[in-house]
C-alpha cells in the first residue's frame, strides 16, 4: 500500500497548479476541457487519498476500541454532562460534541464519543490534500496527506481523541481552503469565500483559543503583500471577521459571566521567570517528539524558507502567515521558564504540510533515483509510526513496557492515563457505597475526578476538593451539595503522594470514616488503588 502511494510513473498536476488554472480561465479554457488522461490522473490521486482516509478511519476505530479515554478526554466527557456556553479550559465545541452524541445515542461508550472526532480528521485529511493539490499539484497533495497521517500529534490525538484539536484542525484547513480562492487569485464569488472563511474561523474560535491566530495571520498576509492590500478597503474581510466573532459569542458570554476565568487561566500559563534556555530546549524537544524529527525538522525548514522568501511567493507566504503565529508564540513563551505542552504549536504545523508535500514532490520529480529515495523514506516513516503505535497501544492494554523497564517509570506510568477505571463502579456497588446511585463522590485532584466521573457514569456527581479543581468548580460547585453525604476517593500507592484525608477535610464534614480500598486492574494486575472514605454531612464548600 505504501509503495502504491509512491508510484513514480504517474504524473500528477504541475506545481503551483492554481496559477495554471488561473491562466486557463484568462484564455477562456474551461477545466472541463481536460483530456481523458488528466481525468485518469485525477482519479488515481483521488483513489490513493480515499484509500488513505479509509484505512485511517478503520485504524482509528480499532484504537478507539482498544485504548481507554485519556485524562483530558475523560475530563471533557464528564464536564460535557453539564450544558454550558463555555468551559474553564477551552471553548465549548469539543464539549458539545460528546454531549450531543451521548444525548442522541443514550451511551457514553468511548468509540461512539470518539467517532465524530475520527470523522473530522478524515475531513481534515481531504482538505489538506485538496489545498495542496490546488496550490502545488495532486502528487504534492497525496504526499502531504500521507505525511500528515504518520505524524503522531495529528494522526493520534488530533485524529481521534475527544479534544479541541480535532475540530480546530478541520476548521483551520477549511479556512485556508477558502482563503486561497480570494487572496491568491481574483474570484467572482469573493463574497461566498469570505463568508465561508468567516464561518470556519468562527468554528475554530469555538474549538480552541488558537482560532485568533487565523485572524492575525490573514491580517499579516494582507498588510505585507502589496497586491492584497486592496482588501483593507473592501467590506468582505470585515464581514468575515464579524461572522467569526458572532459565532464565538458563547465563549465571550461565558467568560464575562465567570470573571473571564478561562481566558485568565490560559493567559496565566505564559507567566515568566526570566530567560530559561533549558525550558526552550525542552519545549522544542517535545515538539519534535510529537511530530517525529524526520517530519518536524523539514516542516520547520519549510517555514523558515517561507519567511525568508517573504510575500513574493504568495501561496507559501499565505500558509506561513497562517502557521507562524502558534508556532512562534508557544515556542517563545517557553523561554519564560514554563516548557508548556508540546502540542500547543501543532495547529501551525498543520498548514506547513502543503509546503512539505510540494518539496517532496519536486524532489522526486528529478528522476528515478530521487523517487526511490522518497519511496524508502516514506516507507520507513510509515513503518516506524506503525511500530510506535503498536508498542504504545499494547503497553496501554497490558503494561508490559513498565514491567520490562520499571526504572524508567519510577515517577509514574504515563500509559495508565489511557486506562479506564472500569473496576470502580462495580466495586463500590458491591460494597453498598453508592446509595442507589444518589451518592455524591469527591476526588482530591482534577485528574482523578475526571477518571472517576467517567467510570461512574452520568448519574453520579463528582466534586473536586482541591486547590486546582479546574472546570469541576463550575460544573459541580460544592455549595450545591452542602448537607449531603459523600464518598471520598483518594489514590494511594505507586505514583501517589500521601494524603491525610481526616486532617485535610475534617472541617468540611460532620465526620469522616475509612471504608475500604478498591483496586483498579489492567490485564488482571492491580495498577491503581483507591482508598475510600465516608464523609457524613458536608458542612460547607471546600476552600471557604
Amino acid at each position: 500500500m505504501v509503495r502504491s502511494f509512491m508510484e513514480g510513473r504517474i504524473s500528477f498536476g504541475a506545481p503551483k497548479l492554481y496559477l495554471v488554472r488561473a491562466a486557463n480561465r484568462r484564455h477562456g479554457i474551461s477545466p472541463r476541457t481536460e483530456t481523458s488522461t488528466d481525468a485518469k490522473r485525477w482519479s488515481a490521486a483521488t483513489r490513493q487519498v480515499a484509500a488513505l482516509v479509509l484505512l485511517g478511519l478503520v485504524a482509528r476505530l480499532v484504537l478507539a476500541a482498544v485504548l481507554g479515554l485519556g485524562v483530558d478526554e475523560s475530563y471533557e466527557v464528564v464536564l460535557s454532562r453539564v450544558p454550558s456556553l463555555g468551559y474553564f479550559d477551552h471553548p465549548p465545541l469539543s464539549f458539545w460534541i460528546p454531549a450531543l452524541v451521548a444525548q442522541l445515542t443514550g451511551s457514553e461508550h468511548r468509540v461512539l464519543l470518539r467517532l465524530p472526532f475520527i470523522v473530522l480528521f478524515a475531513v481534515t485529511t481531504i482538505l489538506v490534500y485538496r489545498l495542496t493539490a490546488r496550490l502545488y499539484g495532486e502528487r504534492a497533495g497525496v504526499r502531504a496527506a500521507l505525511l500528515l497521517n504518520v505524524t503522531p500529534v495529528f494522526s493520534l490525538s488530533t485524529g481521534g481523541w475527544i479534544l479541541p484539536d480535532g475540530p480546530l484542525a478541520c476548521a483551520i484547513a477549511a479556512t485556508a481552503w477558502c482563503l486561497t480562492h480570494v487572496l491568491l487569485e481574483p474570484s467572482p464569488r469573493a463574497w461566498r469565500w469570505w463568508i465561508g472563511a468567516g464561518i470556519t474561523t468562527g468554528v475554530a474560535l469555538l474549538s480552541k483559543y488558537h482560532g485568533v491566530f487565523l485572524l492575525a495571520g490573514v491580517l499579516l498576509f494582507i498588510i505585507t503583500r502589496r497586491e492584497s492590500r486592496s482588501w483593507v478597503r473592501r467590506p468582505e474581510p470585515y464581514l468575515a471577521t464579524v461572522i467569526a466573532l458572532a459565532l464565538a459569542t458563547p465563549v465571550l458570554v461565558w467568560n464575562a459571566q465567570h470573571d473571564f476565568a478561562s481566558i485568565r487561566f490560559q493567559a496565566g500559563r505564559a507567566t515568566t521567570h526570566g530567560i530559561q534556555l533549558a525550558s526552550l530546549m525542552q519545549n522544542v524537544a517535545g515538539q519534535l517528539g510529537y511530530l517525529l524529527p524526520w517530519i518536524g525538522v523539514p516542516l520547520a525548514w519549510q517555514l523558515g524558507r517561507g519567511l525568508r522568501a517573504g510575500p513574493r511567493d504568495a501561496p507559501r507566504w499565505l500558509l506561513c502567515c497562517l502557521a507562524v503565529g502558534p508556532i512562534a508564540v508557544f515556542t517563545l513563551v517557553s523561554l519564560g521558564g514554563k516548557p508548556g505542552l508540546p502540542h500547543w504549536p501543532a495547529p501551525g504545523y498543520l498548514l506547513l504540510f502543503p509546503l512539505l508535500g510540494d518539496a517532496v514532490s519536486r524532489y522526486e520529480s528529478r528522476g528515478p533515483r530521487e523517487r526511490n529515495i522518497v519511496a524508502r523514506f516514506i516507507t520507513a516513516a510509515v513503518a516506524v509510526f506503525l511500530l510506535l503505535v503498536t508498542i504504545a497501544a499494547s503497553d496501554v492494554a497490558t503494561g508490559w513496557v513498565t514491567r520490562t523497564a520499571p526504572r524508567l517509570f519510577a515517577r509514574g506510568d504515563p500509559s495508565l492515563e489511557a486506562v479506564d477505571w472500569g473496576d470502580l463502579k462495580p466495586a463500590l456497588s458491591q460494597r453498598s457505597l453508592l446509595n442507589g446511585g444518589q451518592q455524591v463522590v469527591i476526588a482530591t485532584h482534577w485528574i482523578d475526578a475526571a477518571k472517576i466521573g467517567y467510570a461512574l457514569g452520568r448519574s453520579i456527581p463528582v466534586l473536586c476538593f482541591s486547590d486546582d479543581p479546574r472546570g469541576f468548580q463550575f460544573a459541580y460547585p460544592p455549595r450545591d451539595f452542602v448537607g449531603r453525604d459523600a464518598i471520598i476517593l483518594v489514590r494511594i500507592g505507586r505514583g501517589a503522594g500521601p494524603i491525610d484525608v481526616a486532617a485535610l477535610y475534617s472541617d468540611y464534614f460532620q465526620s469522616i470514616t475509612p471504608a475500604d480500598t478498591i483496586p483498579i486492574r489492567r490485564a488482571g494486575r492491580v495498577e491503581i488503588a483507591l482508598a475510600v472514605f465516608r464523609g457524613h454531612d458536608l458542612l460547607r464548600a471546600y476552600g471557604r
